[in-house]
């Protein structure tokens, strides 16, 4: 039909409106075919850019053991992700949850560690099969571990993150996706569970890899 339009022998002040139909009919193409996530509901797993930033981190020196040592987290911040649609705007809820339990006569206490993320995206450009969006999530962590048999107080942590999200979908049902972004974690006193730091900001502008903030999603309708 385009090529159709393209051949019209027009005269030369009609020629503006031929090129506005062949623009709206590549619009009206883009939309219909656009991948529409409207009303969706699906689980799976995701990554977030926090647990990318672990693998990250600049090594500490320790002058007395004359080596250098990394900030561990008690937990990478990825796991069982849940996502709904409302138009373009998706809300997600991202858990997860470790535990170390000892055994034995003189075991020492258990260890934990769990977070908890939310945040929302919105869908600024969608294609045939691929949607690009921008959000924002907070994330919140709390651990116990231990110092040789004795348990340390609860520890807590928070931290930010505005992802830049690429989501492909194979069908209507499965799609993965990559992420990229700023993180900042809020570290206190008390190492925080979700990046190991204490008393300091953690910021970083672009965190990502190409084998980190990685999901993906089946859509259950």
């Amino acid at each position: 039909m385009i090529a159709a339009v393209l051949r019209l022998k027009l005269p030369w002040c009609c020629r503006v409106g031929r090129a506005a139909v062949v623009i709206g009919v590549l619009a009206t193409a883009g939309v219909a075919f656009a991948h529409d996530v409207d009303g969706k509901l699906g689980i799976g797993f995701e990554e977030s850019l926090t647990a990318v930033g672990v693998r990250q981190v600049i090594p500490v020196t320790d002058a007395q053991a004359n080596k250098q040592t990394f900030a561990q987290p008690d937990i990478r911040a990825s796991g069982l992700a849940g996502r709904a649609w409302f138009g373009n705007v998706g809300v997600e809820g991202i858990f997860g949850f470790l535990a170390h339990i000892p055994r034995g006569k003189d075991a020492p206490p258990n260890e934990f560690a769990s977070f908890l993320s939310l945040g929302a995206t919105y869908n600024v450009v969608r294609g045939p099969q691929v949607n690009l969006g921008i959000g924002v999530r907070a994330l919140a962590a709390i651990a116990r571990t231990n110092v040789g048999t004795v348990a340390t107080d609860l520890r807590f942590g928070i931290a930010f993150e505005i992802p830049v999200r690429i989501e492909y979908f194979f069908n209507q049902t499965f799609a993965i996706a990559g992420a990229f972004g700023p993180t900042l974690a809020v570290n206190t006193a008390r190492p925080n569970p979700l990046t190991g730091s204490s008393q300091s900001f953690d910021i970083a502008i672009a965190r990502g890899d190409f084998g980190g903030g990685l999901g993906f999603t089946y859509y259950l309708r």
